[in-house]
């Protein structure tokens, strides 16, 4: 499990090592709306969110 984290350190949710959202989704959401920087725990580089928020037809919609 690897650790999503706001500026300050906070945990704003969890993730697996593939990058599979596992719990804090609202909170991922809030913290993004907001504007608060995300970033993983054990790395300390930014968290990509539209590989949480990409709805999985898109990609399907682009390609046509």
């Amino acid at each position: 499990m690897r650790n999503i984290v706001n500026e300050t350190g906070e945990i704003i949710a969890k993730a697996t090592h593939d990058g599979t959202l596992v719990g804090g989704h609202h909170r991922i959401a809030v913290a993004a709306s907001l504007g608060q920087m995300l970033l993983w725990q054990d790395s300390g580089e930014p968290v990509n969110l539209e590989t949480f928020f990409r709805h999985p037809a898109s990609s399907q919609r682009r390609m046509a």
